[in-house]
């Protein structure tokens, strides 16, 4: 069995095709929507562990960390046991490529029980470059990037010297990808891990995918902008629907290139006989429906509105908030071989289930400590007993909260004295109504 995981960090759901589109505008996703006409598609599909790298421990370990709900954002003990090390131990090699530099870069260490692993440096503020020629400047005021300044510089330096698309990041992984499935195809058995930064921020493709959605735009460009309250940091109206427009242009930037990675498994004869599951690990927020006037993600916001603004701390008294659907909700669609038509998923999904996926796929035994099941029998048709009633979301880390969301309702608690919030996400999709008082069965 050969088997390709392929992971856009902070995909909005409602920017891949195959799921509608936002309320701004339809998204350029046509790579996406020829997938998923022969795949499952997934429609209540949620993050488990957030963010970024407690997702990834999520669908390596299968479950969360030790004596916790969720996974928390560090690396991998010598006693954890991932999915990778199981199909070792059936003689399975097993490939990571990323430029996601937070999840393998010290102290995480989430490449260790891959066979292999390459890492596409640049991404944020990886340490790959030093260039004294790169002035640091600011295209708006530094409190409004979200990076502190010496950070920001950083990314200046990374980037400086890119000339053709195969320079920026998402592009130059899927290349390295396939440059990978060149020289292993012939393999009968294979995993391999393509896991792309973008779409998160910075939002710096090149310009022609820019010109796509906003074209000629000559006001103020906020590439990584701080998190918090869109007004609050006065971003104007024009300026929201840039950001939009910048967003949407890495989306379709990642699709392009994974557009060419399925191109490259029918060239190499490997499309029929290759599992491809595709995923993000969260979305995002742009101040629109359901977003709660944020810009990005986060359960909280400093008292002055920001939560992540130029390396700052945030100011206190903290406001908390539930996580929008809109970072909850995630695209998830698997193609298995011998599936020529689209087949809508509708029962909830998280995660772990992708990790006893990838195990049952490769005939391996799913261990006990693994709290999700596998996909497919639900991709067969098959009536399940397990079926989720809600999906269970949440923090371990800082600021720990678990959420509780089935598509209708969504419950939240927070560490410590705060109470809880429950919120109905079609007539309140913004939470400004607790629903606590009123609705004690729900509760």
């Amino acid at each position: 069995m050969r088997v390709i995981y392929v992971m856009a960090d902070s995909m909005r759901r409602d920017h891949v095709s195959v799921y509608g589109c936002p309320p701004w505008g339809s998204i350029h996703t046509p790579s996406l929507e020829r997938f998923a006409a022969s795949a499952a598609v997934f429609d209540n599909a949620y993050i488990g562990s957030f963010p970024t790298v407690p997702n990834r421990r999520d669908t390596l370990l299968g479950h969360g960390d030790k004596g916790l709900p969720f996974n928390r954002w560090r690396g991998l003990d010598a006693d954890e046991v991932t999915f990778p090390a199981l199909l070792r131990e059936r003689g399975v090699p097993s490939m990571l490529i990323t430029d996601t530099q937070n999840n393998v870069n010290s102290p995480q260490n989430l490449q260790r029980d891959y066979s292999a692993w390459a890492l596409n440096r640049g991404q944020e503020a990886d340490r790959c470059w030093l260039d004294d020629t790169v002035p640091l400047t600011f295209p708006v005021p530094k409190h409004l990037i979200r990076y502190a300044e010496a950070i920001w510089h950083q990314v200046l330096v990374n980037r400086a010297h890119r000339r053709h698309e195969r320079d920026w990041f998402a592009p130059g992984t899927y290349s390295m990808a396939m440059d990978w499935l060149e020289k292993n195809h012939t393999r009968e058995d294979f995993f391999l891990w393509v896991d792309t930064f973008d779409p998160h921020e910075p939002w710096d493709p090149p310009q022609h995918y820019v010109d796509l959605y906003d074209p000629g735009y000559a006001g103020r460009i906020f590439e990584a902008p701080s998190y918090g309250l869109r007004k609050k940091m006065g971003i104007t109206d024009r300026e929201l629907t840039h950001i939009r427009a910048r967003y949407a242009a890495e989306v379709t930037m990642v699709d392009t290139w994974f557009g060419h990675l399925m191109k490259k498994l029918e060239v190499l004869g490997i499309a029929d006989d290759t599992a491809v599951i595709f995923a993000a690990d969260h979305g995002t927020c742009f101040d629109g429906p359901g977003d709660m006037g944020f810009i990005h993600k986060l359960p909280w916001v400093g008292a002055d509105g920001l939560s992540v603004a130029g390396g700052r701390k945030p100011k206190l008294p903290l406001r908390y908030t539930p996580l929008s659907q809109n970072a909850t909700r995630i695209p998830l669609m698997i193609h298995l071989p011998g599936m020529s038509r689209q087949k809508r998923v509708r029962p909830i999904v998280q995660p772990w289930d992708v990790t006893a996926t990838i195990l049952e796929l490769f005939g391996a035994s799913v261990p006990e400590n693994v709290i999700g099941k596998s996909l497919l029998p639900l991709l067969a048709g098959k009536k399940v007993a397990w079926h989720r009633k809600a999906a269970v979301l949440g923090s371990s880390g800082n600021g720990s909260f678990a959420q509780i969301m089935n598509g209708t309702w969504s419950y939240t608690a927070w560490r410590g004295e705060r109470g809880p919030a429950l919120h109905h996400m079609v007539q309140d999709p913004n939470c400004r109504r607790n629903s606590v008082t009123r609705e004690p069965r729900v509760a």
